[in-house]
């Protein structure tokens, strides 16, 4: 459980002006017109929307209480996803969540799998308490109530998604991420493909408003599709990380052909943004997170490790097995007494590593 300053619903708004202001004064040159007017815009919705107050929220009583956690008042906001986040929250008002589609969600599938790293991982099968799956059609739905107790079936039936056929997929997360946030909640998501195998929140710096594990130091940052990108990340919920979303949501009005990226990839292609934000990023040290794509993996630092480079669900399936059955042969032998790793990984036999 991470140690943070517990987040109070209406100090968000209170320092949105602050953070606004703050970003105003950042922008010194002709490229950052476009920006000014961006946040500017922002300001004038955020002055005319928000209702400060000054209550407190008691997190030991949250799941007695009444929806008192929504920042301005919103009668489209999920019930059922209010009553999922108060149940999995953990004690600083955390949540992790990952998102799955049918293609994942069946008999031995990645989704399988990903709940198995948690059972089998360092400490951390009690982090499954507080994990949310989020299903993105019914058939994983379906799927995910016969192998998990919290799922949310990211519907038309959440207005803010009635349109969401007209979206991305990285549109459709966005947008989630934004409304959980917004309800006074921080985010540890994960993609299904990760692998729990130690616990990576204890990595997080809640003192900032992302921790990401990707590297943006190795690779060719010309070509975004070079940067290692771990598949795990924290968003802390207040002003400056909403004030990001509602940046991203207009970028998607004003330049509607715009790319696509991951959180990884907007680290590295819009840092300027980031710093005009005051929205400040801690990477998490590369010999914690892995992935397919790389060719060795530290079995004694690592926390998580993503089956990303594969070609189809079969081969992601099948070197994913590979690796769960390594990192219980793995701990066996490490618990044995007078054990000496090193351990040599079979991992990615079909994945391009």
């Amino acid at each position: 459980t991470l140690q943070c300053t517990i987040i109070k619903p209406g100090d968000i708004w209170t320092e949105t002006k602050i953070s606004n202001m703050a970003a105003l004064r950042k922008i010194k040159s002709p490229d950052c017109i476009i920006v000014l007017l961006i946040m500017l815009i922002i300001f004038l919705l955020s002055y005319n929307s928000c209702n400060p107050t000054t209550e407190t929220v008691d997190t030991g009583a949250l799941k007695s209480q009444p929806p008192a956690d929504k920042i301005v008042a919103d009668s489209r906001i999920n019930n059922s996803l209010l009553q999922l986040l108060r149940r999995t929250t953990m004690q600083d008002r955390t949540v992790i969540i990952t998102m799955v589609g049918q293609e994942w969600a069946s008999p031995g599938s990645v989704l399988d799998l990903f709940l198995e790293s948690f059972h089998i991982g360092e400490e951390t099968k009690p982090l499954l308490n507080h994990l949310l799956i989020v299903a993105l059609d019914s058939k994983a739905f379906q799927y995910c109530k016969t192998v998990h107790p919290h799922c949310f079936y990211l519907s038309n039936t959440s207005t803010r998604y009635t349109k969401k056929k007209q979206l991305s997929l990285p549109q459709v997360r966005n947008k989630f991420w934004q409304e959980v946030i917004e309800l006074a909640y921080s985010v540890v998501f994960t993609e299904v493909d990760v692998m729990w195998l130690r616990n990576p929140i204890l990595q997080v710096d809640c003192l900032k408003e992302m921790t990401i594990a990707c590297d943006v130091y190795s690779g060719d940052l010309q070509n975004i599709s070079y940067v290692k990108d771990g598949g795990f990340f924290y968003l802390k919920s207040n002003a400056i990380t909403s004030e990001y979303f509602k940046y991203q949501d207009m970028t998607r009005i004003l330049f509607p052909d715009s790319q696509n990226r991951t959180l990884c990839e907007e680290t590295v292609v819009n840092g300027e943004l980031f710093e005009t934000l005051s929205l400040r990023i801690n990477y998490m040290e590369q010999d914690l997170y892995g992935e397919f794509c790389q060719q060795n993996i530290n079995m004694d630092t690592i926390c998580t490790v993503r089956a990303n480079c594969c070609d189809d669900t079969e081969s992601k399936v099948h070197d994913l097995k590979l690796l769960i059955e390594d990192w219980r042969s793995f701990t066996k032998k490490n618990s044995l007494r007078g054990s000496s790793p090193p351990y040599t990984w079979r991992a990615h036999s079909k994945c391009k590593g």
